[in-house]
């Protein structure tokens, strides 16, 4: 879907991509890429970028488990405007061992704020964060109860308790949830 008006042109196309892959240890690799495109050449101190060709291009794929606890984290600049942006790379293994829940992203942000991390790396935490529930949701093949942790339930606007939808559609998992000991 082309997002311009009349006597518009672009300037520059970023397009954010994730995909959740189940291994065979039971493990899932989310993978997100980022890549930031112009439609002229771009002039840079050290290169010249080709119109259409990725100014950036990274990839952060973590590695959870369905507590949606990170066990593994790779940071891959692929096409970046400095040659020493791969550098900050092996910083985002710090994200090994949290567990992506209520405040994970504001840690994340804290963590690779300023010359910490890359502003364009750590803008795909969030998107992994919200990959990695849906993920966990799609596999198990439907909806718990909200005391279970992994439930989508109460999560968003369209999926608030009260709401219509729950109310309407899942309404027996909250009738479930209340009779658990």
């Amino acid at each position: 879907m082309k997002a311009t008006k009349p006597n518009s042109q672009r300037i520059q196309l970023r397009q954010i991509q994730c995909e959740s892959l189940q291994r065979e240890d039971g493990l899932i690799d989310l993978v997100a890429t980022l890549i930031d495109t112009r439609p002229t050449p771009l002039a840079l101190p050290a290169r010249t970028v080709p119109a259409g060709s990725p100014v950036h291009q990274m990839e952060l794929r973590i590695t959870i488990d369905d507590d949606r606890l990170i066990h593994e984290v790779e940071a891959r600049t692929l096409h970046s405007p400095y040659t020493l942006c791969a550098e900050v790379e092996p910083a985002y293994t710090r994200l090994v061992g949290m567990r992506i829940e209520p405040g994970f992203n504001e840690e994340a942000r804290r963590l690779f704020r300023g010359i910490a991390g890359c502003t364009h790396m750590t803008e795909l935490i969030p998107v992994l964060g919200t990959a990695a529930f849906q993920a966990i949701w799609g596999r198990a093949g439907g909806f718990g109860g909200p005391s279970q942790g992994k439930s989508p339930l109460g999560g968003c606007h369209a999926l608030r308790i009260e709401g219509p939808v729950v109310q309407t559609y899942f309404r027996h998992l909250l009738d479930q949830d209340a009779h658990k000991p």
